[in-house]
């Protein structure tokens, strides 16, 4: 579960957003995958940039990150019940992703997975379509054990009029300018960043002795009367800033160099056509469904209209002994889970909380 901070000039050069990503790297690693809801001024700018009829080639985009809390062990439980509310569901895809990769390709065992998910409109369901990876060699998940309850709150029933709504894919081509997403010190940061600090010092302290031995000493002969405290200090901390600035600037460029190298393999790429594809979730789709994992997901998926979930009945209703509980949405939803999981009436709940605020 890891967020990173994004920036797209074509919107706004000087806004950075976090978002959740939702990709596994073990079950993509060529790809990083965030889910943007559009509701605010500048997600409503990028759907407008998108979606607009002279559509544009290319698009830049600055990635900061990703920054990520401390991993859960969720393999160490029996079950695992993760309860969402709205677009509190993103960090729960990639656990998902990730666990499909544990049980499909590592043959890893895996906890039973309960997702309680509760969205406002039945247009929200199709973010369950996001589950499951669109580019991955997987073909079946049977062997995790999931089972979603989803449940929409303000339909009394499943709409039977609504217009289709279109998944469109966009892909756009590559640009000179582009290279991977990639540490600033290349994928040896800790060492570079040691040989940053170890240079430093050691050009600072020879500088300072230079400075003190030839250029203050002969004038100032240590009487502090034209070299005082503050004058000293200000030279060592100029002296200071500079031996950190070149120390830091030559591994940048060195990696900025290998990146340059990188990014013209991004350059040769053969990119997929784009396509359209109805909504699986509201209507039916054309695609065979019965060759696709997604069958599976449609039925390992219940939809509830008109209420909200009983959240202390399906807790207390598990039957193992270790069970992992993760709640992620609304503050409100969250302290309720914790409630619940603290409240002494079941004693093989475990809570873990999930909280992106920044």
């Amino acid at each position: 579960m890891s967020t990173i901070f994004i920036n797209i000039p074509s919107v706004s050069k000087l806004q950075w957003h976090p978002f959740t990503v939702t990709s596994s790297s073990n079950l993509e690693p060529e790809r990083l995958s965030v889910i943007i809801k559009k509701e605010g001024s500048w997600t409503q700018k990028l759907h407008a940039v998108l979606s607009s009829p002279i559509a544009n080639d290319h698009i830049s985009v600055s990635v900061e990150g990703p920054y990520s809390p401390i991993s859960m062990n969720i393999l160490r439980y029996e079950s695992l019940v993760m309860v969402s509310g709205g677009s509190g569901i993103t960090p729960f895809i990639s656990i998902i992703r990730e666990l499909i990769y544990q049980s499909n390709i590592m043959n890893t065992s895996t906890p039973e997975i309960l997702l309680v998910c509760v969205f406002r409109n039945s247009l929200d369901l199709t973010v369950l379509d996001l589950l499951l990876p669109i580019c991955s060699n997987v073909s079946d998940f049977s062997n995790l054990k999931l089972r979603i309850e989803a449940y929409v709150t303000k339909e009394k029933e499943k709409p039977t009029n609504h217009e289709q709504r279109v998944i469109r894919t966009i892909c756009f081509k590559p640009h000179p300018s582009d290279v991977p997403i990639s540490p600033v010190l290349g994928s040896n940061s800790w060492l570079y960043l040691a040989v940053i600090i170890s240079a430093s010092f050691v050009a600072f302290l020879v500088l300072t002795g230079i400075l003190q031995r030839y250029y203050i000493y002969p004038k100032d002969k240590n009487t502090f009367k034209i070299y005082s405290w503050s004058k000293r200090t200000l030279l060592h901390l100029l002296f200071m800033s500079f031996c950190i600035v070149v120390a830091a600037t030559i591994p940048f460029l060195i990696n900025k160099r290998s990146n340059s190298k990188a990014g013209k393999q991004i350059n040769n790429l053969d990119l997929p056509t784009p396509t359209v594809s109805p909504s699986s979730w509201l209507h039916n789709s054309e695609i065979e469904m019965e060759s696709l994992p997604w069958n599976s997901l449609s039925k390992a998926t219940n939809v509830h209209y008109g209420k909200r979930p009983d959240l202390k009945k399906i807790l207390l209703e598990i039957n193992q002994m270790n069970v992992g509980v993760v709640a992620s949405g609304p503050s409100g939803l969250r302290h309720e889970v914790a409630a619940i999981c603290s409240s002494g009436l079941a004693d093989n709940l475990h809570y873990e909380s999930i909280s992106f605020s920044w």
